[in-house]
């Protein structure tokens, strides 16, 4: 084998496994279209192209709260629901919750909201939880729901809150609507003894497991869990139970969404009492969502390797028997030509 040759079959051998490493990757870790969930400004950080009154789109958008009035620290639930008339092919559809419209600076958690659940199930345990989020609407004139569950500030007043929308159109514009009515929050103080609730949802869960939900709670008496599959009008309940001594961050309780046979989307929500004399103080957090799917398959990545390991070896073995005949036919030839 010359020098050449052994050179280029090491390359080709990197080459192919590269190849198949990455049609590997594109399996294992492959997504859908669209842009993505991310922490955005008013203006999408000053770049967006969804501006201006010639990209004003006609679309409908609906605001409710479940309270108007909120203790500091405790839970907000906003809906958004919002129905399009110029969708583009792809359908999408982008909301974003604000704490103001001034292009910069315009996240809930700029004024101390923290958002505990987006519509997406994102969670502030695991950093997913966003701002800006997009859906897939199921077609022109038909209403998509958005819900953000946020825990509020630490300073008592009044907050003013904004939604904005972003789509495309048949013809490709960049399209945009601003909810023009008033979102307004009054955050009152927390009374003394009022329980705290400090929780990191659940958003995801598995056929035939129970789903495990914790807190850690101050000023509580008892906790309960409260659940219902999703449509359903009634709460089922459990009390939660203490699993650990009292740390700086209170009392530990932990709780279970029964197992389910199938693919469900499950609603619950945490309510701490605390008995006083001339009645509870009760604290209670807004109503989450849990999907229970099937649990994912571990890829076999054994089976991946030997793939590979045969791949090369076969693609290794060609190269060698390919070089043999080129250089069989060279010898011939120069016998002839000697």
């Amino acid at each position: 084998m010359n020098d050449k040759f052994r050179t280029i079959v090491p390359l080709i051998s990197c080459l192919l496994l590269l190849l198949v490493l990455l049609s590997a990757a594109s399996t294992l870790m492959g997504y859908s279209g669209g842009w993505r969930d991310d922490d955005e400004d008013y203006n999408c950080g000053g770049t967006s192209c969804h501006s201006g009154a010639a990209n004003h789109g006609a679309g409908t958008i609906e605001v409710s709260l479940d309270k108007t009035s909120v203790l500091s620290g405790q839970s907000l639930t906003i809906a958004v629901n919002v129905t399009e008339t110029q969708l583009g092919g792809d359908s999408l559809i982008g909301v974003f919750l604000l704490s103001s419209q001034t292009g910069s600076n315009d996240h809930p958690s700029n004024q101390g909201w923290t958002i505990a659940q987006d519509p997406n199930g994102g969670t502030v345990g695991d950093g997913s939880a966003k701002n800006y989020v997009e859906k897939v609407s199921p077609g022109s004139g038909v209403s998509v729901s958005f819900k953000w569950n946020l825990e509020a500030p630490p300073t008592p007043g009044d907050y003013d809150l904004f939604v904005r929308v972003h789509h495309g159109s048949v013809a490709r514009n960049a399209l945009w609507e601003d909810y023009e009515g008033t979102i307004s929050v009054e955050v009152t103080p927390l009374p003394s003894g009022t329980p705290e609730i400090h929780h990191e949802p659940a958003s995801v869960g598995y056929v035939e497991e129970a789903t495990t939900v914790t807190a850690d709670v101050v000023n509580a008496t008892k906790v309960f869990l409260y659940w219902r599959l999703a449509g359903e009008s009634q709460f089922n309940s459990s009390e939660m139970l203490n699993t650990s001594v009292l740390s700086d961050a209170g009392w530990a309780f932990e709780g279970s969404l029964p197992p389910r046979g199938v693919a469900v989307q499950i609603e619950y929500y945490i309510v701490a009492t605390h008995e006083i004399d001339g009645g509870p103080l009760v604290a209670d957090t807004a109503i989450f969502t849990v999907s229970i799917e099937p649990r994912p398959e571990i890829p076999n990545l054994t089976a991946w390797t030997i793939q590979i390991v045969i791949i090369t070896e076969v693609v290794v073995f060609a190269a060698i028997i390919g070089w043999r005949i080129s250089k069989s036919r060279a010898k011939k030839e120069g016998d002839r030509n000697g």
